[in-house]
């Protein structure tokens, strides 16, 4: 089990103490909350979230380096459900036949730990597809046999399924993207993973940020044949978090018209601390400010995902690609390239932690104050999430009328004191209240 370098512990410890400081100031701004941590208080006016717990427990997180099973153990620890991976034509299919060693064994370390994978589909083979995506139909027709063998061999484990990634994008397309043609590559591989194990899960490939003119130009293809369980998007966005809910209403009504509805995935999604407007002010990735937005936004996007229900979530990624402070692409993940553990990585495992079991999921969303109340039971507590979005936006959060032993926490899981009115902002992040039954 790694653990939390002292810089790190030192840095969330001042910054739970600034938060606890900042939240105790005098109250003067609405709009203003209270709760009184009862399980059927009718504090707000909650919709219920029957599919939340699924939606919870079919989060994971991108992987790059297969066999490195420290990693696999910080992806268990932390407290995702699976990891996401290339399974790439190239490396399984040779002349001499089919070698998926390495996968074999990624699938065996993850299964010992609990956990499942979601396999990409793809992409270019240098015999069968050179520098291409498979187009014509000897191309196509090599692409079903990887797709056939790849299913069949994991048929028995806890393994799912994507269909290329990112086919709108011309770089990962390689080639200009073309609806039509990855219509055809879709029925084809869905069509292949059917013959091969008939239960299999597989979806689209995942769209940039939330593509629905692609999403719409590909259609339906469960009206002539099985189609995928799932539309997957990459809803990576410059705004907040709390601005995807919109997102996926439409896209769901978009496949509301689908002969056999899939479920949405978001297959990809996350904030690096560097390069994207809500860090723009500090342009250092690896700056102790930065990486606590990034711990903000982190939560905060779970969050999102799980209120909207979404079928499965996968963050990325688990580790940085490097250690350039201004390289955008070196500071996407929950652990830094040396394995120590960020901010981000101790806030999602905090709020793991607080999730596990929940039941009778609700939220509340105000969205003139931009303030939003998740409130959970299980077999011994009535819990709530609280927080702000929108720049500088602050609720005034009255927890006179909770119990006595009520624990409030802040985004990593330190206490905060105070029984009147806490100043919950968008700066510090969620707020985490615990009230034992």
């Amino acid at each position: 089990m790694m653990r939390m370098n002292g810089g790190l512990a030192r840095r969330i410890a001042v910054a739970g103490v600034l938060a606890m400081c900042v939240a105790m100031l005098p109250a003067s701004a609405t709009p203003s909350l209270a709760l009184d941590g009862s399980p059927a208080s009718l504090e707000r006016a909650y919709v219920a979230l029957p599919s939340f717990a699924a939606a919870r427990a079919n989060t994971g997180v991108a992987i790059h380096q297969i066999a490195d099973t420290a990693l696999l153990d910080a992806v268990k620890d932390v407290g995702f459900s699976f990891v996401r991976t290339d399974l790439f034509w190239e490396e399984v299919q040779a002349p001499d036949g089919w070698h998926f060693g390495g996968f074999d064994g990624l699938v065996s370390n993850l299964q010992a730990r609990g956990l499942g994978a979601l396999f990409i589909l793809g992409y270019k083979h240098y015999s069968y597809s050179p520098d291409q995506p498979p187009t014509t139909a000897p191309q196509l027709a090599a692409f079903s046999t990887y797709t056939y063998q790849s299913v069949y061999r994991y048929r028995n484990a806890p393994v799912r399924f994507e269909v290329w990634n990112e086919e709108d994008h011309k770089d990962y397309w390689l080639a200009q993207p073309s609806p039509r043609a990855y219509r055809t590559l879709l029925q084809t591989a869905v069509k292949a993973a059917r013959a091969a194990n008939p239960n299999v899960v597989i979806s689209t490939g995942g769209v940039q940020q939330v593509d629905r003119d692609f999403i719409r130009a590909v259609g339906d293809i469960s009206a002539t044949q099985s189609g995928p369980d799932a539309v997957s998007v990459h809803p990576y966005r410059q705004t907040e978090p709390e601005t995807v809910l919109a997102d996926y209403r439409a896209l769901r009504e978009d496949l509301s018209s689908y002969a056999k509805r899939p479920q949405v995935w978001a297959t990809e999604w996350s904030y690096p601390s560097v390069g994207y407007h809500y860090v723009a002010d500090i342009r250092n990735g690896h700056s102790s400010e930065a990486r606590a937005r990034q711990a903000n936004y982190a939560v905060r996007l779970f969050l999102m995902n799980w209120i909207a229900q979404v079928g499965l979530t996968s963050y990325y990624d688990m580790r940085d690609d490097g250690t350039d402070p201004k390289e955008m692409e070196h500071n996407f993940g929950l652990l830094d390239a040396h394995n120590e553990k960020l901010p981000a990585y101790v806030s999602v495992k905090h709020l793991f932690e607080f999730t596990a079991d929940a039941k009778n999921a609700r939220y509340f969303i105000d969205e003139k104050d931009q303030y939003i109340v998740l409130k959970l039971d299980n077999a011994h507590a009535t819990k709530y999430v609280v927080w702000c979005y929108g720049a500088g936006n602050v609720v005034n959060l009255d927890v006179s009328r909770l119990p006595a032993g009520a624990i409030i926490t802040d985004l990593y899981g330190a206490r905060q004191s105070g029984r009147n009115v806490l100043a919950v902002t968008e700066a510090q992040g969620p707020v985490f209240i615990t009230v034992a039954s």
